[in-house]
C-alpha cells in the first residue's frame, strides 16, 4: 500500500484528549479537591498534554489545518513550558523568587494568545471547538486574576471552570472518534 492509498486519522482527537486530561488533573488541583494532583499535572503536562499534543499540532500541520496545527503546537508548547517552568527554581535556572513574577507574565500571554484562538475558533463553525476555547479563555483570565489578586475562591473557581474546560475538550475528542465509526 503506497502512502497516498494510506488514510490518516485525525490527530486531533489525541490532542483534545492530551489537552482535556492535563488540563482535568491540574484543575482538580485547583480546584481543592485533590491538592496532591499537582504533582501529577507537571508530568503530564511534559508528556500528554505537552509532548503529544504537540506531535498532533504536527500532523495537522500535514493535514492542512492551520488552526489545528497553531492550537495543538501551542498548547503542547504551553504544557511543557508551564512545566519546566515550575521546576526552574529546582533546576537552578531562575531564583525561586523570580518564579511568581514569570509564571504571572506566562498567564498573561497565554490569555491573550486564547483570547485570539477563540475568536478564530469561531470561523470554524464548529460549536465544541468554540466552547473550548470559550472555556478557555475564561480559565486562562480566571488564573491572571487569582494569580495576582492572591483570591483563594477565585483560584477554587478556576479550578472547577478549568474541569467544565476539560470536559469540553473531552467531548470534542469523543465527537471526533464517534464520528470515525460514522464513516464507516
Amino acid at each position: 500500500m503506497s502512502n497516498s492509498e494510506l488514510k490518516m486519522a485525525n490527530p486531533g482527537a489525541v490532542g483534545l484528549a492530551g489537552f482535556a486530561l492535563t488540563t482535568f488533573v491540574l484543575n482538580v488541583a485547583n480546584a481543592g479537591l485533590v491538592p496532591a494532583a499537582l504533582f501529577a499535572a507537571l508530568p503530564l503536562g511534559l508528556f500528554y498534554g505537552g509532548l503529544a499534543q504537540f506531535i498532533a499540532g504536527v500532523l495537522e500541520f500535514r493535514t492542512g489545518n492551520t488552526f489545528g496545527m497553531v492550537a495543538f503546537t501551542g498548547y503542547g508548547s504551553f504544557w511543557m513550558a508551564l512545566a519546566a517552568l515550575v521546576y526552574s527554581p529546582a533546576w537552578g535556572w531562575m531564583p525561586k523568587e523570580a518564579l511568581g513574577a514569570a509564571l504571572g507574565v506566562t498567564l498573561i500571554a497565554w490569555a491573550i494568545f486564547t483570547v485570539i484562538m477563540t475568536y478564530l475558533s469561531f470561523m470554524t463553525k464548529n460549536r465544541t471547538v468554540q466552547t473550548i476555547f470559550v472555556l478557555l479563555s475564561l480559565l486562562f483570565i480566571l488564573l491572571v486574576i487569582a494569580h495576582y489578586t492572591e483570591n483563594t475562591a477565585i483560584k477554587v473557581f478556576a479550578g472547577y471552570e478549568g474541569i467544565a474546560t476539560a470536559i469540553s475538550a473531552w467531548y470534542g475528542m469523543f465527537e471526533i472518534i464517534k464520528g470515525q465509526f460514522s464513516d464507516k
